[in-house]
């Protein structure tokens, strides 16, 4: 056991570099230690609704905050200087990675601890040195972000944003406007079946680029040879349903 771990027990925090496998270890216990989550959202107000449209935009970063002092001292700290070097070459970018080095974080037993992540942010205010000149210490200040390696086919996309209906909105021309294809309108018009001619207000779900661009465009035409029997069948109920949608009054514009 260290003299570290001696004086403080468990209590300091630890560093680690996963891509060289060089450590460093608090001289004291981290302090003013700080775990931020957030997330961002989107509100929009539609016509008719007693409360806006919430949409998750994008997730932020996981921090830990803290602040950490190095003190010189030969026999019981070692050289503050090397550990302030080390801190400095993790916030930098690693030329032969192009990337900054990835850590791991930990503190006392384990109780908060990033298994991956980058060093943000370093901050560092020096002591009054000592009547030799020599540095007495330093405080950093150091910020901490979770690291997630990404991969498009690992990730659902999902809706990226609503569309509040305008007069002369229809599906081909949100569309053109959305994704540059006026074709990819019959997609959008399948998954709004309760409004299959768009009306002022409605809200139109715009999925991102990436969540239709496996859709194939297809004819999805029905057949109602059996549509207009007095015999039940599923033509004639299809053929109902489909008048009494369109049964609802609209403006058709000439563009």
């Amino acid at each position: 056991m260290g003299l570290i771990d001696a004086i403080f027990g468990r209590r300091t925090f630890f560093l680690r570099n996963k891509d060289t496998g060089q450590e460093l270890q608090g001289q004291f216990p981290a302090e003013n230690v700080t775990e931020n989550k957030s997330v961002n959202y989107s509100e929009t107000a539609a016509l008719n609704m007693q409360t806006p449209i919430s949409q998750f935009i994008n997730g932020d970063l996981d921090t830990i905050s803290f602040q950490a002092t190095f003190f010189n001292r030969d026999i019981v700290f070692g050289q503050a200087n090397d550990d302030i070097e080390l801190l400095n070459s993790w916030v930098e970018r690693d030329n032969s990675l192009t990337r900054p080095p990835i850590l791991s974080f930990s503190i006392g037993d384990g109780h908060l601890s990033m298994g991956s992540c980058t060093l943000r942010r370093l901050s560092k205010r020096f002591m009054m040195p000592y009547k030799t000149g020599k540095m007495t210490g330093v405080v950093c200040e150091i910020t901490l972000a979770k690291y997630k390696g990404y991969s498009l086919e690992s990730e659902n996309p999902g809706e990226t944003r609503y569309h509040i209906a305008k007069i002369r909105d229809y599906y081909e021309i949100l569309t053109y406007r959305e994704y540059g294809s006026a074709e990819l309108g019959d997609i959008i018009r399948q998954r709004h079946p309760d409004k299959l001619n768009i009306q002022v207000a409605d809200v139109i779900k715009l999925p991102s680029v990436e969540a239709i661009r496996t859709e194939v465009i297809t004819q999805k035409s029905n057949i109602f040879k059996t549509a207009y029997g007095k015999k039940e069948t599923e033509q004639r109920t299809l053929r109902l349903y489909m008048l009494e949608q369109r049964n609802r009054n609209y403006t058709s514009h000439i563009i």
